[in-house]
């Protein structure tokens, strides 16, 4: 493979897009039928257009920014000491009970990253995220530059807490390729392993456009923060209908407008009830989790 490393970055990025693109392809076919999966296809086209353009503006301008900030942070965390302890206890344990202790403590950090998302002042960047009507695994790069951003934080605290940079970089990667499958339009519930893993249908339901499900749902590789924390709706088959109640517009301009639209109103307020409530106040619903 080193032939495949020595390529410039982008071609690489391309290359990792057509294969992704082929493989969601065949596996939509084979869950659902080519013909189903021909027409979702067609249905998705406006939507997968927007993401694809969100795609080659992140990988292009805002990933490299966000790697070099984050790089300079965590310089600067070196250089005035500020990482926990724990670094030592990093490799007394070994690299596979590390990786293992990044999974859980990176998601952990995400999940409470992605409800802070989900209050009333981040809302208006991470809505655009969920203006996609018809969820896919290409879904997962439709993000505003300034929702990206604040995403990097999964990256410091774990670098605050003493994890060696190659278990972040794994710990990023894992997340970010399963993210693709979480997006995924595949009805897969993953039975009683859904009790611990998150799956493509309970990532759905954090996609509806139904204000009182939007606001759950909130893991990425597990489902077990959102039963821990209450916020957990369903891990059973979504059927209801995705994206967001207020308009924002398909085109990308707009999408890349809409958050700075919202926050210069006085008062800042959203068409989105789900919107305005606080990550701290989210309550359990009373109807029991599938």
């Amino acid at each position: 493979m080193s032939w495949f490393v020595s390529l410039p970055e982008m071609v690489r990025d391309f290359a990792y897009l057509g294969a992704s693109a082929v493989w969601f392809m065949l596996l939509a076919m084979a869950v659902k039928g080519w013909r189903r999966a021909y027409r979702d296809g067609l249905a998705a086209r406006d939507d997968a257009g927007t993401n694809f353009i969100m795609w080659i503006i992140d990988a292009a301008a805002i990933s490299p920014f966000v790697v070099a900030m984050i790089n300079i942070a965590m310089d600067g965390f070196q250089h005035f000491g500020v990482v926990a302890p724990t670094q030592s206890l990093w490799r007394q344990i070994g690299p596979i009970p590390t990786l293992l202790a990044a999974l859980v403590v990176g998601d952990f950090i995400g999940y409470w990253r992605h409800r802070l998302q989900h209050s009333p002042w981040f809302w208006p960047a991470h809505a655009v995220h969920h203006s996609d009507e018809a969820v896919n695994w290409l879904t997962l790069a439709r993000a505003h530059p300034l929702d990206r951003l604040i995403t990097a934080v999964d990256v410091l605290l774990m670098a605050m807490l003493g994890f060696p940079v190659w278990v972040i970089t794994a710990n990023a990667m894992i997340r970010h390729y399963y993210g693709h499958l979480l997006h995924a339009d595949v009805p897969w519930t993953f039975g009683k392993i859904g009790e611990v893993i998150n799956s493509p249908s309970m990532h759905r339901w954090h996609h509806a456009r139904d204000d009182a499900v939007s606001g759950r749902n909130f893991g990425t590789l597990f489902s077990i923060f959102d039963r821990l924390f209450g916020t957990l709706y369903s891990t059973a088959r979504c059927d209801a209908a995705l994206g967001v109640r207020h308009h924002i517009g398909r085109g990308l301009i707009d999408q890349y407008l809409y958050p700075f639209k919202v926050w210069f109103r006085v008062p800042p307020m959203l068409d989105r009830p789900a919107a305005t409530r606080s990550a701290a106040s989210l309550q359990p619903l009373t109807e029991p989790v599938a």
